[in-house]
């Protein structure tokens, strides 16, 4: 058997974009929280399972001001979109990769300027889309899926499934009542919270 590689946070991301179907994730607050959540819930399990996760090839996350904000992500995100891994798309406007874009589904779009918000209503606030292309999709099935064992992944695809098919808002509320520490700069606790 030859030695195997070390897959790193950023290959997770990869490999979370793969998994069911290479369906896309809607929303920064997905992409974002999703990774989040990996660090704290899904590393621990696959570690569990016998998977070798180094904590310091994980994406680092401090409190800002949507909860928890990795600037490692957006990095990995703009690498991959970069190097034709993964296709970055906006789906109503021309704004950049921003999480306050989909914080809640059917309410607002927030613009930003230099030190000042402005809200506008929104169809359904999913303005961004993340997709794995063929170039990505390749190197996931040659570097990474031969690593895990189909129980691994079986882990990974439900929890892809669930962050999914769960609304930004509900995600959010979720990690803010698990991981009140990551609140203490939000902009938005007492709306999400439903204070």
């Amino acid at each position: 058997m030859s030695k195997q590689s070390k897959i790193t946070g950023a290959d997770y991301l990869l490999l979370l974009l793969y998994l069911d179907n290479c369906s896309a994730i809607n929303g920064a607050i997905r992409i974002t929280k999703m990774m989040f959540l990996f660090n704290m819930e899904i590393a621990p399990v696959l570690k569990k399972k016998g998977v070798s996760i180094c904590d310091e090839d994980l994406p680092k996350f401090s409190a800002y001001n949507y909860g928890p904000f990795s600037k490692d992500v957006y990095e990995q995100v703009e690498l991959f979109q970069s190097i034709g891994f993964i296709k970055v798309k906006n789906l109503y406007a021309t704004e950049e990769m921003s999480e306050v874009d989909d914080w809640e589904e059917s309410a607002f779009e927030t613009e930003f300027s230099e030190g000042s918000c402005q809200y506008s209503s929104n169809q359904d606030g999913k303005f961004m889309q993340y997709k794995l292309l063929n170039l990505g999709k390749k190197y996931v099935e040659s570097e990474i899926i031969p690593q895990l064992t189909n129980d691994q992944l079986a882990v990974l695809t439900t929890y892809k499934q669930r962050i999914v098919h769960t609304s930004p808002k509900m995600i959010l509320r979720y990690v803010y009542t698990k991981y009140p520490e990551m609140t203490e700069n939000s902009l938005i606790k007492d709306e999400v919270l439903g204070k």
